[in-house]
């Protein structure tokens, strides 16, 4: 089966959301949220007895199987009411699995498609529809583990601006910003800055959704979505679902989603920014701000030398590893600031040739 790896270009650009636009469709194979196959791989390559891979997969997913162990992403409380779960057979999954690997080689492809087909198999889906595998690996440089594979890139992108407030805004609040640190907002302004422009480098072929227009126009970019991979339109693909269960959002956002929003607008809290933060990000995305239609905020920045002032963010970042006395990461501080600065050059995406995103 053909391989769609879904990666966000940014965090909250609607990843996992456009992943639950997928869930029961009959022609796509998933799990139920985020597999890192690239880790998965290194415990099990050297493994021959299907068995032992299945029971890997099961300890390592327990949260695929029994979804009241999905806190993060909320998968306890689906449904209508909010208070609605899966129980996926691990037995059911581990038989089938075995009997799938039979004769076969333990190769990536096999074991990739498998391990979909079987949990697919223990889902109560039919298995002779399937025709994609939907993998959300979440990271650019998991990639590497799909190399030799047949596999087409499925990114989501937002504005930059919105995406950078909504994220700094929801992991500082959420369990009072104990999992932040100077690396990860380092590694999150990376990927914003350079993400795309790392796959362009790749030659794989990347189709780009925008969470904008995922909700403004969701039929439309649903629609275009089935023709790219060769599926037939169904309209479970417009109903955000896990299980064919309503999914309310993940924990971090902080608040219940209700699925498409056709109103959607873009929040962004001026407060997480200096002027100067919002004109130093846009110099060095204008080519992607262009080419995506989004809304240049600011003025052209006059000296470029001002990015090596602190950003906003970063204060806000530096402040919590402070008064969480947590040494590394007081010490990482200068570091990822450095590594930062080095980051931001004029235009990043200067001669970048940008994909098309869907819906255009």
């Amino acid at each position: 089966m053909k391989i769609v790896a879904l990666i966000p270009g940014c965090l909250r650009s609607g990843s996992d959301f456009l992943q639950s636009l997928f869930d029961s469709h009959p022609e796509v194979s998933q799990f139920p949220g985020v597999f890192y196959f690239d880790e998965f791989w290194l415990k099990i390559k050297k493994q021959n007895l299907p068995e032992n891979i299945a029971n890997t997969f099961i300890s390592d997913h327990e949260h695929f199987f029994d979804s009241k162990l999905n806190l993060i992403e909320r998968h306890y409380m689906l449904g209508e009411d909010k208070n609605d779960f899966y129980l996926i057979d691990k037995k059911l999954f581990k038989e089938k699995f075995i009997n799938l690997m039979k004769n076969q080689e333990t190769t990536k492809q096999n074991v990739l498609n498998n391990l979909h087909l079987s949990y697919s198999f223990a889902s109560g889906e039919d298995l002779e529809k399937k025709q994609i595998i939907i993998l959300n690996i979440h990271h650019i440089y998991r990639l590497k583990i799909l190399k030799e594979l047949d596999y087409e890139i499925l990114f989501t992108i937002r504005d930059p601006i919105a995406s950078l407030s909504s994220s700094t805004k929801h992991w500082l609040k959420y369990e009072k910003g104990k999992h932040i640190s100077p690396w990860m907002l380092y590694f999150h302004i990376d990927r914003l800055l350079n993400g795309l422009k790392i796959l362009t480098k790749s030659k794989i072929k990347t189709y780009i959704v925008q969470l904008e227009l995922l909700h403004r126009k969701n039929s439309l970019i649903m629609k275009e979505l089935a023709r790219k991979f060769n599926i037939g339109y169904d309209q479970v693909l417009t109903k955000s679902t896990y299980h064919n269960k309503i999914w309310w959002g993940d924990m971090v956002g902080g608040r219940d989603l209700n699925g498409v929003n056709p109103n959607f607008k873009n929040s962004i809290d001026y407060n997480l920014f200096y002027k100067k933060d919002i004109q130093c990000l846009e110099k060095c995305l204008k080519s992607f701000i262009i080419k995506y239609n989004y809304q240049i905020l600011e003025k052209d920045l006059k000296f470029s030398l001002i990015k090596i002032l602190p950003l906003k963010v970063e204060i806000q970042f530096w402040k919590k590893s402070i008064l969480s006395m947590k040494i590394l990461e007081i010490f990482s501080i200068f570091y990822y600031w450095i590594k930062r600065i080095n980051l931001m050059k004029n235009d990043i995406y200067d001669n970048v040739d940008f994909p098309d995103h869907i819906g255009k």
